[in-house]
């Protein structure tokens, strides 16, 4: 048995070797793939956001998301822990970037109804709609202000101004611009009152806005209670390793411990989801 041990070793040990020479090799393609269309996604959507980054910059944000938390559990001898928090990790990248794309149209429908008063303001003076739609691209802010330059770029290049307003709404895929952009044209088709068309719109929007942060403080209490409960589990087992590592070793090296852990997360993740869909109102 004594002589048995260490060729058992012997063999673990090859088959180790093995599979790194082989099966990484064989999974390199796969991994390659995966990181390119993830990366390739990263560098569209920061060029949505008129942030444009390189295609190195995103494979590396990718990576280190993915490995690091791995490494972190690693070295705590939890290595399946580990494997859970790569695989949070990788959706890391995807969740920042979909935050960030949320601020950029949360900022867009925040600046719709200043850009829309001025040019109802335009139109009562006597300007056509392509100089309202200027006037708008030369007194707004960002991030709408690039929405219209682009408006104005289609035109030059010999888009009609119906065309290019519809594109603009399909890029920026907010609700209250397709209503805008839609009385628009059906205006243009049918005549029609533009100016009052756009102050109806923004006095529209501005009392479904009202609505939406009555409810938003109604339910943030709620939702804030949820995220605690669903942090409380993650911040005492830190605070128990911190005082005293032996107590809560048994969580972090045991099969137990890491089946204790899996379903923390799962329960967790399951409430979340479900405080987002209880407070998630439509208006």
């Amino acid at each position: 048995m004594i002589l048995l041990k260490p060729f058992v070793l012997l063999i673990g040990f090859a088959a180790a070797v093995l599979f790194v020479q082989v099966g990484l090799k064989s999974l390199e393609p796969i991994w390659n793939r995966r990181i390119a269309r993830y990366s390739a996604w990263i560098v569209k959507a920061y060029k949505h956001l008129e942030e444009p980054v390189e295609t190195a910059w995103a494979e590396r944000f990718i990576t280190v998301s993915i490995f690091a938390p791995f490494a972190v559990f690693w070295l705590l001898t939890a290595w399946p822990i580990g494997v859970l928090a790569a695989s949070a990790g990788a959706a890391a990248p995807y969740a920042w970037v979909r935050y960030r794309l949320y601020l950029h149209k949360q900022a867009m429908d925040n600046q719709l109804v200043d850009v829309l008063i001025l040019m109802a303001n335009s139109l009562k003076s006597g300007l056509s709609l392509l100089q309202a739609v200027e006037l708008g691209a030369t007194e707004s802010k960002k991030p709408i202000v690039s929405e219209f330059e682009k408006v104005l770029k289609e035109v030059q290049l010999g888009q009609s101004i119906d065309h290019a307003l519809m594109h603009m709404s399909e890029r920026a895929a907010l609700p209250d611009l397709e209503m805008a952009v839609h009385s628009i044209v059906t205006l243009r088709e049918t005549g029609g009152n533009l100016s009052e068309t756009f102050m109806t719109v923004a006095h529209t929007i501005v009392e479904r806005k009202k609505v939406e942060g009555k409810i938003g403080s109604l339910t943030a209490q709620g939702l804030y209670q949820g995220f605690a409960m669903c942090a409380m589990p993650f911040i005492m087992g830190g605070m128990f390793y911190l005082m005293d590592p032996n107590y809560m070793n048994p969580m972090l090296t045991t099969g137990l411990g890491w089946a204790m852990w899996v379903a923390v997360i799962v329960l967790d993740s399951l409430g979340m989801w479900a405080i987002l869909k209880i407070v998630d109102i439509d208006v």
